[in-house]
């Protein structure tokens, strides 16, 4: 898996396997995790043979954090996944989300499993159990051109969970075309072209021991694109993005809505931040071309962003980034870097001065720094401290960490620099990227 460093961004990633995960280690899996949402990636499990029976706590953690699936399946049904796959790889955005534990205690706290019939302000869904079968009901507005949904339960799924699930518009119109539907394993899913605007509604029989996570994703050109960042300052005014802010700072949540044509100024849209613990609105207000700001306050707990809002034509549609966002209470901030925080000429050296706080906790960090170029030679040489040990003695502290990457002497014009640091202590860390294109010779 870590291999998938070279790929491009937000980058779906399958992992196909018969065997669990018992020899990896909580470091590895941490360290994974992280690295898949530094550069948003999802990571997908399909497992065969007898582990695909068990359900894996590792692999259930990745999935969940990073917006993936695990698929349990038998050998001969591997070629049924291929329409997901190829959906994987395809540009599409989450307009419903949720999951459920038919098993589910009141005492639970948690908003997801609120059984009212109300509209849910949090994923804009309306959820219901009656006769056996659990309700949901979601709006799909005029720019969902091709609408695929999918059940996943957690183990394998028995014929009548899989056979008894349905799918269809509120109002029954008949305007949608090219209906698919294919069950396997755990799964079942659902693909429709021109899907109604309107309510849709799924129906999924009940499981006391069999929990299951729903999903509805549409694609198209003229689909609104939804994407989630965080601009937050160092202590010199150095703006940087990332999409793992600091607990507990004030930052800009930069929301992207593509599809210009389907949204206009009287668009009332509003950012939803729902966490186990928390569920706040705030209202877009500042704009800029696509993009569209508001300043928050980081909690402390995992979260999820949705947006919702009105189209030109009057609709409601709503996008949920379904990469949970894991905010880090270890701080590493860029201060400085010096000559240019893009490029880098072959053969000279870059500084850069970070910038290392907790807001919540003392402790002893170790620093790391790693490149993309170690086997071939010449590799890109990093100076950093003598002491990689900080001590963050003191909380709201910055403690300044200063290291020089010098990038090699014969690389290629336009080749790219890539430098890893990750500051840990025993139960925290934080990781810090820079790409510096190579400009000359």
């Amino acid at each position: 898996i870590l291999s998938y460093s070279d790929m491009f961004s937000d980058s779906p990633i399958f992992v196909f396997t018969d065997a669990s995960s018992k020899d990896c280690t909580e470091d590895l899996v941490t360290n994974v995790e992280e690295w898949a949402l530094d550069f948003s990636h999802t990571l997908n499990f399909v497992l065969t043979g007898t582990c695909g029976d068990e359900v894996d706590g590792n692999f259930t953690r990745l999935a969940a954090s990073t917006g993936g699936s695990i698929y349990r399946l038998e050998d001969d049904e591997l070629f049924k996944l291929t329409d997901i796959v190829a959906e994987a790889t395809e540009d599409g955005d989450y307009i419903a989300y949720d999951d459920w534990d038919d098993d589910w205690n009141d005492d639970w706290k948690r908003k997801k499993r609120d059984t009212s019939s109300e509209l849910s302000s949090n994923f804009l869904m309306r959820r219901r159990r009656q006769a056996g079968f659990t309700t949901l009901s979601f709006y799909v507005d005029e720019t969902v051109g091709r609408l695929t949904m999918q059940i996943t339960f957690q183990k394998h799924a028995e014929r009548r969970l899989l056979e008894g699930i349905t799918m269809s518009p509120q109002d029954n119109c008949d305007t949608h075309d090219q209906e698919t539907r294919s069950r396997f394993g755990n799964t079942v899913h659902y693909a429709v072209h021109c899907p109604c605007v309107g309510e849709w509604q799924i129906q999924v029989p009940r499981s006391v021991d069999n929990s299951w996570t729903f999903s509805a994703k549409t694609f198209g050109d003229f689909s609104i694109g939804f994407d989630v960042n965080f601009e937050q300052a160092a202590s010199n005014g150095n703006i940087e993005r990332t999409k793992q802010p600091c607990a507990g700072d004030t930052a800009k949540l930069v929301i992207t809505l593509t599809q210009r044509d389907s949204i206009d100024d009287r668009s009332r849209i509003d950012v939803i931040l729902d966490g186990e613990s928390f569920n706040d609105i705030f209202r877009l207000r500042t704009r800029d071309s696509d993009k569209w700001y508001v300043d928050i306050r980081i909690p402390k707990v995992p979260f999820k962003v949705a947006v919702r809002g009105t189209t030109v034509a009057g609709n409601t549609f709503l996008r949920i980034h379904n990469t949970e966002i894991k905010p880090t209470t270890t701080c590493l901030k860029t201060e400085i870097i010096q000559p240019s925080a893009l490029t880098i000429k072959a053969g000279r050296v870059t500084t850069i001065i970070m910038s290392l706080e907790n807001k919540f906790q003392t402790g002893e960090y170790k620093l790391f720094c790693f490149n993309d170029r170690q086997r071939d030679g010449f590799e890109t040489k990093i100076e950093r401290p003598r002491n990689r040990i900080h001590r963050v003695i003191a909380p709201d502290r910055l403690y300044y960490i200063f290291i020089k990457v010098k990038a090699p002497q014969v690389i290629d014009v336009g080749e790219v620099v890539n430098v890893w640091c990750v500051v840990r202590s025993i139960n925290d860390r934080a990781i810090k990227s820079y790409k510096l294109m190579v400009t000359s010779i």
